[in-house]
């Protein structure tokens, strides 16, 4: 028998022997390395990653959004304000909404209190959109197909999330 003969059956012995205390102690080693290797990738990750960093001089201010203007725009176009007609009538409204406007108040009656249809303050201590602004913008997806983004200049809602969560 040579030495390469020898080391073979010394292996295969000690594995045919082994209690289990080698082979856990191996594979502890083993589990010990590559959770060291994850928690190095995990840190460079992070370190690569931007951090936030809020209000800083020289980034790009909020937009003024005016929801106010918005809300206005549309209680006077469908609903009237002042005691003064809605510009457009009942045949219109259905037109562009494609349902009868008692449709569209029970749609609104019971989603405005749901937390994203909600009015809120965001950070500036400004309110944002009103739930009829955000209602009206569903709607004129839904009924043209339209892209969210598109309802921005008329109904005066952010891009960012249609509820005008950034002001």
């Amino acid at each position: 028998m040579d030495a390469g003969e020898a080391g073979l059956s010394s292996t295969a012995s000690l594995l045919a022997d082994d209690d289990g205390g080698v082979v856990c102690a191996a594979v502890r080693a083993h589990m010990g390395v590559l959770f060291l290797l994850r928690r190095r990738s995990r840190s460079g990750r992070a370190n690569r990653r931007r951090r936030y960093r809020g209000s800083v001089a020289g980034r790009r201010p909020n937009k003024r959004r005016d929801f106010a203007a918005g809300l206005f725009n549309i209680q006077r176009d469908y609903f009237g304000v002042n005691a003064e007609a809605p510009i457009y009538d009942d045949r219109d409204f259905e037109t562009r909404f494609r349902v009868p406007r008692s449709v569209f108040r029970r749609v609104y009656q019971a989603v405005k209190d749901e937390p994203f249809f909600q009015q809120r303050i965001n950070a500036t201590g400004r309110l944002q959109a009103h739930p009829l602004q955000k209602v009206v913008a569903a709607f004129r997806v839904i009924a043209y197909g339209e892209a969210a983004d598109r309802a921005d200049e008329y109904l005066r809602l952010s891009a960012a999330g249609r509820g005008g969560e950034t002001a």
